[in-house]
């Protein structure tokens, strides 16, 4: 009975630790600490020495109990990295919008409206609306799937009285020569 435990115990802490390590190493990677060799060595220092630890170190319990400090450290200090829109962002996603709520009219400000001929080559501009809630007669959620059948770019579309549509929808802010990545704008707090 025991030694079932222990298995079953073992089969939920091992993908847990093998979790928790990835999930370590790709914070430290993508965290805000300056240069790429030092994020690098760093993360690549936590994976390699949780592997090593688990493999060479005698008492495991003890093991386990240092890891979870130090994740749990990772997992703290991570959280405290503050969010920042002073960036140089890019200038698709420079401009943040805002609302004005006034009873059932909702004012939205910065409404982006791009006109694009290229992926690199377009127009921008920028405009207010103000919105009539009581006139609202349509809401639609819409998904963009563009890596297989996993992964989507999901909006949500508001109708007017057939006259007035607004779209909102949650991307990622790039900063002026920064590259998309599909982990990275899953999982980036500080953008």
């Amino acid at each position: 009975m025991k030694t079932t435990a222990k298995r079953i115990g073992l089969l939920v802490l091992i993908p847990m630790v093998i979790l928790m390590t990835a999930w370590g190493v790709l914070a430290i990677y993508w965290s805000d600490l300056t240069g790429d060799l030092l994020r690098t060595v760093l993360s690549g220092t936590f994976g390699l020495g949780t592997v090593l630890a688990f493999l060479c170190l005698p008492n495991r319990g003890r093991t386990l109990i240092g890891f979870l400090a130090v994740f749990a450290w990772i997992a703290v200090w991570w959280m405290s990295i503050p969010a920042s829109n002073d960036r140089s962002w890019q200038r698709d996603v420079a401009v943040l919008p805002f609302a004005d709520v006034a009873g059932d009219l909702v004012t939205l400000h910065n409404i982006r409206n791009l006109n694009y001929r290229t992926e690199v080559d377009f127009d921008v501009r920028y405009y207010d609306r103000t919105f009539d809630l009581r006139k609202l007669d349509s809401v639609d959620l819409l998904a963009v799937y563009w890596m297989g059948d996993a992964i989507a770019h999901i909006m949500i579309s508001f109708g007017f009285q057939e006259q007035d549509f607004v779209t909102f929808s949650i991307e990622t802010r790039k900063e002026v020569g920064e590259g998309y990545s599909t982990i990275k704008g899953s999982s980036n707090s500080t953008s």
